[in-house]
Order: structure tokens, then sequence, then C-alpha cells
């Protein structure tokens, strides 16, 4: 099995912060982008790990640049998405581009000190195989589907030793699984770790019973008992998908 990087408790103690800090985000609604199940992961991981670059592959309008900012202000960050016309927020600081993250030269970036933040819906594979023979060993998957829904191949859909489905737009494609990119998993990931929801939900965003045979979970941080103390928090449970947290050897 897999290394964890950080115990509940741990990402628990962190929520208060958070929750202040989303209420005074820039980007109200960030439908398409990541909400609060998912941002305050990827703002914990930053925030901790404190990187001294941030390679940020999918920024939709932008919300997540300004709460990587927050996270860790003297990070560099160098933001890729293909559509600049969806940005609402642009970071005085960030780099921006429009060539994909394989497509560019990562010669110059430190390998030790570098976080990989995917969150462009693409084939995790060849993503994940590039930070490894470029030295890349930190990365946050951020679109993780289960097996039976999402639209890309995910860690997860690798890690369950499934047949899977992908979902685009509708259209429902089996697969079989892939073994050779299981051991790739098993020889070369060192940490893998889904970072655990807020709050539970019975349904899951897709409609059907969130049980843990078809989207096995970790357990919610907190309770329905602090729904009302974290209410925005709790509207957006739905908003998850098994967001990852990946050290490779």
């Amino acid at each position: 099995m897999f290394d964890k990087k950080w115990k509940s408790a741990e990402i628990t103690e962190l929520i208060n912060e958070f929750s202040e800090l989303y209420a005074t985000r820039p980007i109200k609604d960030n439908s398409g982008g990541m909400k609060s199940p998912h941002m305050f992961p990827a703002w914990f991981v930053v925030k901790k790990l404190k990187p001294k670059v941030l390679i940020e592959s999918g920024v939709w309008k932008g919300q997540g640049t300004w709460f990587f900012e927050k996270a860790s202000p003297k990070t560099k960050i160098i933001s890729i998405d293909p559509v600049e016309s969806h940005r609402v927020y642009t970071s005085p600081s960030a780099f921006y581009q429009t060539q994909d993250f394989l497509e560019s030269d990562w010669s110059e970036l430190p390998k030790d000190d570098t976080l990989v933040f995917f969150d462009d819906h693409q084939n995790c594979m060849p993503r994940i195989k590039r930070c490894h023979e470029l030295g890349f060993k930190r990365i946050i998957v951020e679109d993780n589907y289960a097996v039976s829904q999402g639209d890309c191949y995910t860690p997860k859909k690798i890690l369950s030793g499934k047949d899977y489905i992908i979902d685009s737009a509708g259209l429902r494609t089996n697969h079989k699984k892939n073994k050779e990119d299981l051991a790739f998993f098993n020889e070369n990931v060192l940490t893998y770790q889904e970072m655990p929801p807020i709050f539970s939900s019975p349904l899951t965003r897709w409609g059907d019973d969130w049980h843990q045979e078809d989207y096995n979970t970790p357990e919610p941080l907190l309770t329905q008992d602090d729904a009302i103390q974290y209410f925005e928090l709790f509207t957006e449970k739905l908003d998850y998908t098994w967001i990852c947290y990946m050290e490779l050897k």
C-alpha cells in the first residue's frame, strides 16, 4: 500500500482558517471549477508544502490561482489553460501560458521543489509519466473520478483494478482495466492520498447512493453537527471527486 502524507486531524485544524478565506474569494460562482470540497485540500497542500514553483494545469476562471497565492505568497505560479477567455481573476505575478504541460520545456525548474497540479480533465497517465521522466515528484490530481463516472482516466480508476467508464458529455464508453498502468503505480508511486471530503452525503453528485463499494471514500472531516457553522461548505458537499495528492519515488 501507499504512504499517506497527512492525518485527518492535521487537515481538520485548518478548516476554520480556510472557511474565513473562502468567504472573501473573488469569484462567488465558480461553476465548472473547484468549489470548497476540492479548493480546501488544494489550498491545504500548497500551504503545507510551500513549493518554490507550482505548475497549475487548468485555470478556468482563476479561482485556484488566487487561493494558491494566499496559501504560499512566495511560490512562483505557472498557470496553463488553452482558453484564456474564461479567466476572471488574473494574478499580477503568475506566468500564464496556453501551451500544454506535455509540450512545455520544464528543464529549468527545481525538480525537488515543484508541485504539479492537474485540473484539466485529461488522461492522467501521460502526465504522471512525464512528471516521473522529468523528476517532478509531487502531484495533485483534481479530477480523480471513480470507476463508473467522469470524463477522464484517473488514478482512482487505475488503482481500483477494475474495468471503468469514461463519460464524455453523456456518452458513456466501457474500457478494460490496464494492468501496465497499475504496475507503474505500484513501482513508482510512494504516496497516494485521497484527500477526505469536508462533509459526507447520502447521494453522489450523479444522484445514486454514495456507498463504499462503488465510491470508496475517506471519512469526512466534519459531521452534520458542523453544518450550521460551515454552512456554505456544507451546501457544496456534492462537488467532491476524490482529489488526490501523490509523491513519486
